[in-house]
């Protein structure tokens, strides 16, 4: 099993499966909730199954290129 570290939105190390990512795109930003964005500091967005989303720090770029590597 391979794990690739990204940075969490909240800054700290996000350990992840490449096999277990369905695609990974831009966060949603029109979602914002009544007490701010909750998502200001996510620059992608993993879509994992079942529905599941993980924000991450990381650019776009960035992420696809590590998970291609």
């Amino acid at each position: 099993m391979k794990l690739i570290e990204f940075t969490g939105v909240k800054g700290g190390p996000v350990w992840v499966n490449p096999d277990h990512v369905l695609y990974a795109g831009l966060p949603d930003t029109l979602g914002a909730s009544m007490y701010g964005d909750n998502n200001a500091r996510a620059a992608s967005r993993l879509h994992l199954p079942q529905g599941a989303t993980l924000d991450l720090r990381d650019a776009l770029p960035d992420v696809v290129a590590r998970l291609n590597s």
